[in-house]
C-alpha cells in the first residue's frame, strides 16, 4: 500500500513539473506574437520565422550585435511578408530582459528624422521603417521603399504585433530629470553601458564613468548627460576615476578642477563640464560654462523636487 502510495505521488509530482515547464517554454515562445496570414488582409508571412537566442544573435546581426547584449537581450524572432506585387517587409520582434532595456534600445535606433505614432509605450515612423517598445520588447517593421503601400502595410502588421503583445512595463525616471525646454525632440538616448556612450561621444574607449545607468539629451547646440549611481560613495568614485583619466588625456585640454566639478576643451574645441552631485555625475558638452553651470542648477532643482529615479 506504502509503494503505490509513493507511486501515486511520484507521478502526479512529474506531471506537475511537466505541466511548470510546459508552460515556461509556452511563455518564452515569441512566435506567437507573429502577425499570421488570417491577420492580415494584404500581406502574408513568407517561410518560416527565424529565432535567435543569446549568443546566436551573432548570427543574425554580423558586427552589431554587442549594443543589444548591453540592453540585456534574451532573444529576437523575424518573419517576412509579402503581398499581392511582391513588395516585402520584414518583422524583428527583440526581447530584453526587462522594460528599461527595450525602452534603451529604441532610443539608440532611432532619431528625429521621422514622426512619432500612437503605438506600444512609444513609436516612431521613419521613411520606410518604424520602431515601437512595448514592456520588454522591442519591434522593428522594415519595408524596402517610402511609397504609400509600404508604410500602409508596415502599420498594420506593427499594430497586429503590438495587440499580441500584452507586457505594458513603464519607461525609467531618469530621462525626466532631463528639462523639457529646447529639448530636441526624440534625441534622448537611455545608456546602459560604455558602449550606448560611446556612440553619443567619445570620453575613452573604456568605462571610465562606470556607467551603467544614463540618459542624454540634445538641445540645439549642446549635449546634455546624466549619469546614475547607486549610492554617493559610488558615485564620487567613478567621478573621480573619470577626472583623473581625462586630466592625462591627450584627447583633452585646458583641464581645470573644482572641489565637485571640473572642465576641459575637447579636440573639437568643444568645453565640457562634469559636475558630480549626490549619487548623479552631469555633463554638459558644447556650451558655455556659465550657462551649462545654470542648465546643471535646473536639473538639481528637479532631484530635488522629484526625488530620486528608480
Amino acid at each position: 500500500m506504502m509503494k503505490k502510495t509513493i507511486c501515486i505521488l511520484a507521478f502526479f509530482l512529474m506531471l506537475f513539473v511537466f505541466q511548470c515547464s510546459k508552460g515556461t517554454v509556452d511563455r518564452n515562445d515569441i512566435s506567437s506574437y507573429l502577425p499570421a496570414s488570417n491577420e492580415l488582409k494584404d500581406w502574408q508571412p513568407v517561410g518560416q520565422p527565424q529565432k535567435f537566442e543569446g549568443e546566436d544573435l551573432y548570427l543574425y546581426i554580423d558586427g552589431g550585435a554587442e549594443i543589444y547584449y548591453e540592453y540585456g537581450f534574451t532573444q529576437v524572432i523575424t518573419q517576412e511578408y509579402r503581398n499581392e506585387i511582391d513588395k516585402t517587409i520584414n518583422l524583428e520582434i527583440y526581447e530584453m530582459e526587462i522594460p528599461a532595456g527595450a525602452y534603451g534600445i529604441y532610443t539608440f535606433k532611432t532619431d528625429d528624422t521621422g514622426q512619432k505614432i500612437a503605438i506600444g509605450n512609444d513609436g516612431f515612423l521613419e521613411e520606410y521603417y518604424l520602431n515601437f517598445w512595448k514592456g520588454r520588447f522591442l519591434v522593428t517593421v522594415t519595408g524596402f521603399d517610402p511609397e504609400k503601400e509600404t508604410v500602409d502595410g508596415l502599420m498594420t502588421i506593427a499594430k497586429v504585433t503590438e495587440a499580441k503583445i500584452k507586457d505594458k512595463g513603464r519607461k525609467p525616471l531618469l530621462p525626466e530629470l532631463l528639462p523639457q525646454k529646447d529639448l530636441k525632440e526624440n534625441s534622448i538616448k537611455y545608456l546602459k553601458g560604455n558602449l550606448g556612450l560611446f556612440n553619443q561621444y567619445v570620453f575613452d574607449a573604456k568605462n571610465i564613468f562606470g556607467l551603467s545607468e544614463g540618459v542624454m539629451g540634445q538641445y540645439g547646440h549642446f549635449k546634455a548627460f546624466v549619469f546614475r549611481y547607486d549610492d554617493e560613495e559610488v558615485s564620487l568614485k567613478w567621478y573621480e576615476n573619470a577626472r583623473n583619466h581625462l586630466e592625462n588625456s591627450p584627447g583633452f585640454h585646458d583641464f581645470a578642477k573644482l572641489d565637485s566639478s571640473f572642465s576641459m576643451m575637447d579636440k573639437e574645441g568643444q568645453p565640457v563640464v562634469v559636475e558630480l552631485y549626490q549619487n548623479y555625475v552631469f555633463i554638459i558638452l558644447g556650451k558655455e560654462q556659465i550657462d551649462a553651470e545654470s542648465f546643471i542648477d535646473e536639473m538639481k532643482d528637479r532631484i530635488k523636487k522629484d526625488g530620486k529615479s528608480d
